[in-house]
């Protein structure tokens, strides 16, 4: 079998595979984008029913193309991301091949470059992207074994309530997936438990503008680079049902119950590590600093944008924080 021979190979047609083409073909580099499957499918068959993007459609999109037949303040549903994608490649007439699966890469000997082998033959690339995302494999903690006999998915195969079978449900981790799952199991009737660590909690929208643009404007974006951040924490904020502020005492007031983070599994028991008020407290603290940040920013720079006492306000604490 012939071995094809390309400045660049682009591994994954995503987000990133498929920004990382538009930029190669303005600079005039010859490339290729080979995707396993189909474009963007982990938006297709990795989500739940229900997802929707994390930022509104005027801001969760590439430079050129915005979406159509949709309000640029709504946040587009999986379907409509993934037909997104698939316009922009059209669009750029991007050298996009789906349905192969990459296998393996390697340094040539003697000379610079890689050997990439794939299910449809072989390449050789002076350079290769890696556009596969940092979460390839879920997260599944060996907690609760599986001789236990109770059901474990990762968020990446749940589909909707209806999936589950009778009885109630534990969901592990508060940041923008595992709050949206909680929230929807909870309104199809199920017991929920959520189990919370530390977390940022952000507010959705501020003073008619949405956290995106806060992000900007309070140059936010940069915020990693000068403070000090903690390896991981949960990024509380979503989409679901036209965009809300996460808000874990919402979420207790319905019928959710909030447990620390989850520990151990003991004869049948789960134990969960103590700070579940002060993790709360410390999202509070978070959320309340965007709002100072953004009012003194509307003042410095006069802008005429309403004030919203109502964001100030905190429901009482549920039983499971007292």
């Amino acid at each position: 079998m012939s071995v094809e021979k390309i400045n660049t190979v682009i591994v994954g047609a995503g987000q990133a595979g498929i920004a990382m083409s538009e930029h190669l073909s303005l600079m005039g580099v010859p490339h290729v984008v080979l995707e396993r499957s189909r474009i963007a499918e982990r938006w297709r068959s990795e989500r739940w029913d229900s997802l929707v993007a994390n930022g509104p459609a005027w801001h969760d999109r590439f430079p050129s193309l915005k979406f159509d037949n949709i309000s640029q303040e709504a946040f587009p549903p999986k379907e409509r991301m993934a037909q997104y994608f698939e316009d922009y490649v059209k669009m750029l007439k991007a050298p996009v091949r789906t349905g192969v699966e990459v296998h393996q890469v390697v340094r040539l000997t003697g000379r610079s470059g890689f050997s990439v082998v794939t299910s449809a033959g072989e390449f050789e690339a002076d350079n290769v992207v890696a556009a596969t995302g940092p979460f390839q494999k879920p997260s599944f903690p060996q907690i609760v074994p599986e001789s236990a006999g109770v059901q474990q998915i990762h968020s990446s195969v749940y589909k909707n309530p209806q999936q589950l079978p009778a009885g109630g449900v534990m969901v592990v981790g508060a940041g923008a997936s595992g709050t949206q799952i909680a929230e929807e199991l909870r309104k199809a009737g199920r017991e929920v438990y959520l189990s919370v660590g530390e977390h940022y909690r952000p507010p959705r929208a501020y003073r008619n503008r949405d956290y995106c643009w806060w992000l900007g404007a309070l140059g936010l974006w940069d915020e990693v680079k000068i403070k000090p951040k903690k390896e991981h924490v949960a990024f509380a904020v979503s989409g679901y049902e036209g965009g809300k502020t996460v808000d874990f005492r919402r979420l207790a007031h319905m019928g959710i119950t909030l447990v620390g983070i989850t520990k151990s599994w003991d004869n049948g028991v789960l134990h969960f590590a103590e700070g579940l008020a002060e993790n709360i407290a410390e999202g509070d603290k978070a959320y309340f600093d965007v709002l100072r940040d953004a009012d003194a920013y509307i003042e410095r720079n006069g802008l005429d944008l309403p004030p919203e006492p109502q964001a100030w306000e905190l429901l009482p604490d549920p039983a499971c924080l007292l």
